[in-house]
């Protein structure tokens, strides 16, 4: 009998990326490990809160059937050897489905079959696999240890439940067994005893446990909206914490709080990181657009506690404005110059030097970024005084207190010191874009920095080894890079990857950097993780991967050129020329492969017009196809040299009998190939 599949992991409280993993991958892990032991569930779902990760999978049978399974292995042939022995392929297919090479059938494809009965296994001899599968297969961000055990998890985990309809399942985690009794919400109802599985998500609201996400940020955003409304306000959420403390509550309420009106003269963007990088506060804006001095928080707190919460609010608020107050008076008397004379003292990376000499790259870095641009003389002298300044408030006290605040309280000391606008907003505008989708730098001069800030962070950190690997990405290089490829789309400048990274790379050199990549090796390790980040960009915008792999073969160095062949070739697959261009391609790719072709073209041993034809075809186009700017252009002319690779094929035998002549043959066909390639490995096109 099918019935609702219920397993819950009490833990203590568990982070927000945690429960965001839970949120993705439990209900996908459950529902492997059903289908791979024939329970398949007809749905899945995972419900998670800071205390629990819960999957409740519906229509699991309570046993999954007896079946005959036929399962093909190796062909007959190689079943025995000249001697009539069974092979090791025979022995082991047989071997690994329990039966003796004499036991296996042969189908009328000729391949070895194995027949293998599978008896009925009820669900209780899965549970403790399914527990333990659902636990390993959470890729969680960063695990503990407690107690004794060996077991590693994001939280401790103090209660399980798992239940099959009404009937409560024998499985153990550390010592703790499978019980009826749920944790219900700390303050409101602490426990709970269910009866069925069914009842998992009505009982415990009416615990106080909203157990979907989903619900509950549909509940915060309308009290927010809710409490906005009558201080005649919309709510804003800039730090983007909401997707935070949706997982940091279990039955969201809404309160507010007031700021004291001397704090609104502080910058908004300081006043806003105050609320929101500790305390998770929604900052309020009235009809005007000023900030109001009223703030919202979510809490999970008893209602009677609410006054007592909203002046603690209040209180902690207060005191950290009143550091950032003290914080920007101080750092306003120092100055900005002041502060970037005390980087030499401050570490960037051990094996990278200090935050002075990183200045001293930047700047070097923003200087030949904005000559490959041909930037006006204004925008680079503003580049270049933005880039020497550029880290200076890594020195100030309001970046200690608030590291947010990189970048922005650059540029108040900026303007404070009387420096050009451009200047000012080129030092905030070089962390941006801060992630996907996110605005990128408006002016120039914050274009360059903030590409040199990103080319200096990735040759840095991939030059001393620690690339990314995996899920694995401390210094965040995929953000980095997919800035690199977001401003360049933005800005429409070009840029020589190889070069660049070779520059950067120098730069490391002569301050005596400790590196483990030589500057070709950080070359070929920057350039393709640099084009993976096109390529996943244009995987979203519908560009099939094998057109991806096709461009990627014309041996891109600069990303926006690789985007626009690429682009190309995807709206060119219904088009003629890149019909007739690609059959080129195959052909001559087909041919000669393992010959030796002559060192050069040898016009003298050409037998027949078409040879000729072909070469004069190449003569005239090859070098339109390697200067054209525009890809299109590029298949067009492409397209154009398909009737003389025909004509060739159809007029004499590349592999001739003369060695001279065939040598001659296979360089002409390696000739046409090459000419080809500045718009992609065509054979790579699926057609």
């Amino acid at each position: 009998m099918s019935e609702t599949l219920l397993i819950e992991l009490g833990c203590e409280e568990l982070p927000a990326n945690a429960c965001r993993v839970a949120d993705r991958e439990a209900a996908p892990a459950i529902e492997r490990l059903l289908a791979e032991r024939r329970l398949v569930p007809t749905s899945v779902e995972a419900l998670v809160t800071p205390r629990r990760i819960a999957v409740l999978a519906e229509g699991v049978p309570a046993e999954a059937p007896a079946e005959t399974l036929v399962v093909t292995g190796p062909p007959e042939r190689a079943a025995k050897d000249e001697s009539g022995a069974w092979t090791k392929a025979a022995e082991g297919f047989a071997r690994k489905h329990g039966l003796a090479p004499e036991d296996l059938g042969v189908d009328e494809a000729g391949l070895l079959t194995a027949t293998v009965e599978r008896s009925a296994v009820p669900l209780e001899a899965c549970v403790q696999e399914l527990v333990d599968g659902l636990i390993e297969g959470l890729q969680m961000p960063k695990n503990m240890r407690w107690g004794s055990g060996t077991l590693r998890f994001a939280r401790p985990i103090r209660t399980l439940c798992v239940m099959h309809g009404e009937r409560l399942l024998d499985a153990e985690v550390q010592g703790v067994r499978s019980a009826r009794t749920l944790r219900g919400h700390r303050v409101l109802r602490p426990e709970l005893e269910l009866a069925r599985a069914d009842d998992y998500v009505t009982e415990l609201g009416g615990a106080g446990v909203a157990v979907r996400s989903a619900d509950r940020r549909e509940v915060i955003e309308a009290l927010l909206a809710s409490s906005a409304k009558a201080h005649d306000a919309t709510w804003q959420d800039p730090g983007r914490v909401l997707d935070e403390v949706v997982h940091l509550v279990e039955w969201p309420r809404v309160l507010d709080g007031q700021i004291d009106e001397r704090f609104l003269e502080l910058p908004e963007r300081v006043l806003v990181t105050a609320m929101q990088s500790h305390q998770r506060y929604l900052p309020l804006r009235g009809g005007t657009g000023t900030l109001r001095p009223v703030f919202l928080t979510v809490v999970n707190s008893h209602p009677d506690a609410d006054q007592a919460v909203r002046a603690g609010n209040e209180r902690v608020l207060a005191g950290r404005l009143d550091d950032a107050v003290f914080s920007l008076a101080k750092d306003r008397d120092r100055g900005i110059e002041a502060m970037a004379a005390e980087l030499d003292r401050i570490t960037y990376h051990q094996r990278l030097g200090t935050l002075a000499d990183r200045t001293a790259r930047l700047v070097e870095l923003t200087g030949a970024l904005a000559d490959q641009a041909g930037a006006p003389g204004d925008d680079r002298a503003h580049a270049l005084e933005a880039a020497r300044l550029a880290k200076a408030d890594l020195a100030s006290t309001m970046v200690g207190e608030f590291a947010e605040l990189q970048g922005e309280t650059g540029m108040e000391y900026a303007r404070a010191a009387g420096l050009p606008e451009p200047v000012a907003l080129a030092i905030r505008e070089q962390y941006q874009p801060d992630g996907a989708g996110r605005p990128v730098p408006e002016t120039l001069p914050g274009a360059l920095l903030a590409l040199a800030e990103r080319l200096d962070q990735l040759v840095g950190v991939f030059a001393i080894g620690e690339r990314p690997t995996g899920s694995r990405d401390p210094y965040a290089l995929r953000r980095a890079a997919a800035g690199v490829v977001d401003i360049q789309a933005r800005w429409g400048m070009p840029l020589d990857l190889p070069l660049l990274v070779a520059a950067a790379h120098a730069l490391l050199v002569g301050q005596g950097a400790d590196l483990e990549l030589d500057a070709d090796a950080a070359v070929e390790a920057i350039v393709p993780f640099v084009l993976d980040r096109v390529d996943q960009a244009l995987g979203e915008e519908g560009v099939p991967v094998d057109v991806q792999r096709a461009a990627r073969g014309a041996g891109p160095t600069d990303p926006a050129r690789h985007a626009a062949l690429a682009r190309a070739l995807h709206a060119a697959r219904d088009d003629d020329a890149l019909a007739r261009a690609h059959a080129a391609a195959v052909r001559c790719g087909r041919i000669g492969d393992g010959e030796a072709p002559a060192a050069a073209l040898a016009p003298a041993l050409f037998d027949d017009d078409a040879e000729r034809a072909l070469a004069a075809a190449l003569a005239e186009t090859a070098p339109l196809i390697a200067a054209a700017d525009d890809p299109a252009e590029a298949l067009r002319l492409a397209g154009g040299l398909a009737d003389p690779v025909d004509a060739l094929f159809d007029a004499v035998m590349v592999l001739a009998d003369d060695p001279a002549v065939r040598a001659n043959r296979v360089r002409l066909i390696r000739d046409t190939a090459a000419a080809l390639m500045p718009v992609g490995d065509l054979t790579q096109l699926q057609r």
